[in-house]
């Protein structure tokens, strides 16, 4: 007996997996794509930085331990923030490739700038430094995650973070995390601990939300 019309197979089941690899694998992002993505998570970042500031959290990463630096010593929060960036990025540069590095660059520039223009333009009457936490840690998360996706990152600890992950598979959001845990720990000797907590509960949403909604593998355009 013949093989009727159900017993063909379909065009799609007759592709061998690895050409279904291969044209999974050649998806890429344009440049359109990169700005507006890259533009989408500088302003979310910075959004999720500006809640922080505006209920006097300090924030976590490379930007907490140059703040907490200038408290403690003659430098300004701006001279420590170049200085500790610096090696972060030669070390991208090499073992991230340049495009990284120069998104990256570019990022942190504009969440730096867009950070201090916006109390020009947004001010909360009142915010909940809790609330201000969880806001903040989670609109910074959505926009650090649009930066990764699209071969970027806000600079710092995030490049070794990234790097961690890419070759050794353990998550950005808890490298991170660790990172914050310690920057906290070490803040309890020079600011008010209420302060302190709500940060740490901000960067523990962050981190968290970064490690439990970005992997590599769930994500098919580069």
């Amino acid at each position: 007996m013949s093989k009727g019309p159900k017993d063909t197979p379909s065009d799609a089941a007759s592709v061998p997996t690895d050409d279904v690899k291969g044209v999974v694998s050649a998806v890429t992002h344009s440049w359109l794509d990169d700005i507006q993505g890259l533009l989408f998570g500088v302003v979310m970042a910075t959004f999720g930085v500006v809640l922080l500031k505006s209920a006097g959290l300090i924030t976590g990463q490379v930007a907490g331990l140059s703040l907490l630096l200038s408290f403690t010593t003659d430098w300004s929060f701006g001279a420590w923030f170049f200085l500790i960036n610096l090696p972060f990025y030669v070390f991208g540069w090499m073992r991230l490739g340049s495009r990284f590095v120069i998104k990256s660059l570019v990022s942190a520039v504009g969440i730096s700038i867009l950070a201090d223009l916006a109390p020009h333009y947004i001010s909360f009457e009142f915010l909940h430094p809790l609330v201000a936490g969880l806001l903040g840690g989670y609109t910074a998360a959505v926009g650090l995650i649009a930066l990764f996706r699209h071969g970027g990152s806000a600079g710092g600890v995030g490049i070794l973070a990234l790097y961690i992950q890419e070759r050794l598979g353990f998550r950005a959001g808890w490298f991170q995390l660790g990172f914050d845990a310690v920057l906290f720990a070490v803040s309890f000797a020079f600011l008010d601990w209420q302060a302190v907590l709500a940060s740490l509960f901000g960067a523990f949403v962050l981190n968290v939300s970064i490690a439990m909604n970005y992997r590599r593998d769930w994500y098919v355009a580069q």
